[in-house]
């Protein structure tokens, strides 16, 4: 039987056919009918990968010692009343909230992120056992640029906003690879599409493999300085009057003091901190300003850097005072009637959760902890001790910065469970490894115009594996505390129904076509109060933000360059690197531990600039020794489209369970969680300087 759907082996959305036979998946194709269809080598690989020796079939408690990866299989009973007893024990001799949850990229979206958020009516599950601390991959993934960022500056976040691309007369890519961001890749569809009919593409990335090998004009930005860049351009174009008088007079909040911040800079500073001319800014900011018709792609690109979400916000600000808001060929703001939105009061000491002091915006954002604070809090018991994990679906020891401090954590944990498909680094830590069903094998809910139904699986589970969901609510009626909570497959689908948003709609006429307003600041269609403005605190675009001002930070975007940290500011590290860049081979560590696609990368890779290598006596493929204040690796070069004096290294090694260049490439063993972000606690792995040598092998 051949049937249509989706792609399980991750959140991507592409469209496929599928082969079923006997309740198992024989067979995957791209569904060349859909708009969205696409395989990429992972979805190709999904019947080998579901069936193979590599996937976790059944429940296991460790035998060996925490690190070594040795277990035995056991019945759901006793993985259940095991997991139940750690999670027990460990609360009692420390406290509720010594227990931690990770929630990881692997379940983004499913239906198992609902039992990490309390609500009004039901509480999460750690909550259930008195800690503050479910918490999630948004502590180093989107957070920052689709919610801190937006709101803080114009009220809105970016999933109210759309890249008019079809109507541009240029697309300004900025810091987002869209050869490798999403999996049906539309939007470099579109970009492909708006160029045939004549945009030009401005391409503004350290790297310039995928979506700038494509641009008019690739614009080599050293990594993690995409901040003073935007600085540059809005000093140019303030300075030269190119701005639009009117909405800033009318519409802004904090424009002089931004001016007189932005009085203290110079160009030519400036100019050095990005790597790119002074000739050149200010070309960018002569064709910035002669069309309204510019959008935005951008995406997590700017995330890890020293000063992200100031960063980004000045790249809005460029935006705003150019007249490409809720402009035809700009950025089109998809909301009307938006309040003003609230942020989470501070909690008590007692719930305070991990991460909360340091970045209170982020907790006031996202509503939990920081998760790159949790070693530090198993470590040296700061601000309390953490003694339990449960990790669901992720990698934290590969995802975040030195694997080695997060073995470090692991290895002091009195309980650790881990939920997933297929044995990671952090799972050879565990006391208990429970087998998680795939996307291909669990029920969906749907919400649609006449509500919300159920698609069912497309495959019977392999093995023992189980709903995510099943999973934790198994531990949860070990613990006695499982109210709410569904306990076997019918019950599941009517809990997903229950607590599936119906379809919200859209701004459509009844001829089917999106009708779109306009400019709504100046009408008052944009606030709920029905003023002219923006949803912020102020009513206005806030260049100075009101919620930065509140909590101790500068309110206008202020650059901070990564040099600016002693540590960082030593002549033996003249290069800087970054990470983190997405594969269409690799989704984050999946990839690198499945032989063929190990065979189709097989090593972690050095990117250079072709002037850099020459300078340095390295060719082609020649071993490269790439060191940071924080450790060193060796690497294959390969010399390409990179800015000068910086490097890439692909993020996604360090696992026991992969080919031995990709287990010992571990790029996260050259950075540290010892920076980040101050406002959001976005760790930097996009912007860390390095010296690059020769390696010893060669």
């Amino acid at each position: 039987m051949i049937t249509k759907g989706t792609c399980g082996m991750c959140q991507g959305g592409c469209q496929v056919l599928m082969t079923i036979e006997d309740g198992k998946l024989v067979k995957i194709e791209p569904d060349r009918e859909s708009p969205v269809g696409r395989l990429c080598v992972r979805g190709a690989l999904a019947p080998k990968l579901l069936y193979g020796k590599e996937r976790i079939a059944r429940p296991m408690i460790r035998t060996g010692e925490r690190g070594e990866g040795k277990f035995r299989e056991v019945s759901w009973e006793e993985a259940f009343e095991h997991a139940a007893h750690l999670l027990r024990e460990t609360a009692n001799e420390y406290g509720g909230r010594s227990l931690a949850s990770y929630y990881g990229r692997g379940v983004l979206g499913t239906p198992v992120t609902r039992m990490s958020v309390s609500t009004k009516n039901q509480k999460s599950f750690l909550k259930r056992l008195g800690s503050p601390n479910d918490m999630n991959c948004g502590s180093i993934c989107n957070t920052a640029s689709s919610t801190i960022t937006p709101i803080t500056t114009l009220g809105i976040g970016t999933r109210q906003m759309i890249q008019e691309v079809e109507e541009s007369d240029y697309i300004i890519s900025w810091g987002k690879n869209s050869t490798t961001d999403d999996g049906p890749q539309m939007m470099l569809k579109r970009i492909k599409e708006a160029k045939k009919r004549g945009a030009k593409l401005i391409v503004i990335d350290p790297r310039q493999t995928g979506l700038g090998e494509i641009a008019d004009w690739w614009l080599p930005v050293t990594p993690g300085a995409d901040g003073a860049l935007a600085l540059a351009m809005l000093k140019h174009i303030i300075k030269s009057n190119q701005y639009d008088h009117e909405f800033v007079e009318t519409y802004t909040k904090g424009f002089d003091e931004f001016c007189a911040y932005l009085d203290t800079l110079e160009m030519e500073q400036l100019s050095a901190w990005c790597g790119i001319s002074e000739e050149d800014i200010r070309k960018l900011a002569d064709i910035f300003c002669s069309t309204t018709r510019i959008s935005l792609v951008a995406y997590t690109g700017l995330e890890y850097q020293l000063s992200a979400i100031q960063n980004n916000r000045a790249i809005y600000v460029l935006w705003a005072i150019t007249g490409k808001l809720d402009a035809p060929g700009s950025i089109y703001l998809n909301a009307r009637n938006m309040p003003t939105v609230p942020l989470k009061d501070m909690p008590e000491e007692e719930e305070m959760p991990i991460g909360a002091r340091e970045y209170p915006i982020f907790y006031k954002f996202a509503g939990n902890g920081q998760f790159s604070c949790v070693p530090e809090a198993v470590l040296n018991d700061r601000p309390y001790p953490v003694r339990g994990l449960l990790v669901i679906g992720g990698s934290p020891a590969l995802s975040f910065p030195d694997s080695k401090v997060w073995r470090a954590a692991y290895q002091k944990m009195k309980c650790m469970i881990v939920i997933d498909r297929y044995l990671t680094e952090d799972a050879r830590y565990a006391d208990v490894v429970f087998p998680a069903c795939t996307l291909f094998e669990c029920p969906k809910a749907v919400p649609g115009p006449e509500g919300v139904r159920i698609q069912e699986p497309v495959i019977h589970p392999v093995g023992e594996a189980k709903n995510d969901v099943l999973i934790i609510a198994g531990i949860a009626k070990k613990l006695g505390i499982a109210e709410g909570y569904p306990q076997n497959e019918e019950e599941l689908r009517t809990w997903l129904v229950q607590g599936t948003a119906p379809c919200a709609g859209d701004f459509r006429t009844n001829a089917g076509k999106v009708e779109k307003h306009y400019y709504k600041y100046k009408t008052g269609e944009l606030r709920a109060d029905g003023k002219p403005g923006f949803p912020t605190p102020s009513g206005k675009l806030e260049i100075c933000s009101t919620y930065l001002a509140e909590n101790g930070y500068t309110p206008y975007p202020e650059y901070r360059d990564i040099r600016s940290i002693e540590e960082m500011n030593q002549p033996e590290y003249p290069f800087t690197m970054t990470s983190g860049a997405r594969s269409n081979h690799r989704m984050g560590v999946f990839g690198a531990n499945i032989p063929e696609i190990a065979a189709i990368e097989p090593y972690p890779l050095a990117d250079l600039n072709p002037e850099d290598a020459k300078e340095l006596g390295i060719s082609e493929g020649e071993m490269v020794r790439v060191s940071t204040p924080f450790g060193s690796g060796t690497y294959k070069a390969r010399i390409c489209g990179m800015a000068r004096h910086a490097i890439h290294i692909p993020h996604g090694g360090g696992s026991s369970y992969m080919t031995e260049p990709w287990k010992e490439g571990n790029v996260n063993d050259l950075c540290s969680l010892k920076y980040a972000d101050p406002i959001s606690g976005f760790v930097l792995s996009k912007s860390v300087p390095c010296r690059v040598e020769k390696g010893l092998d060669n």
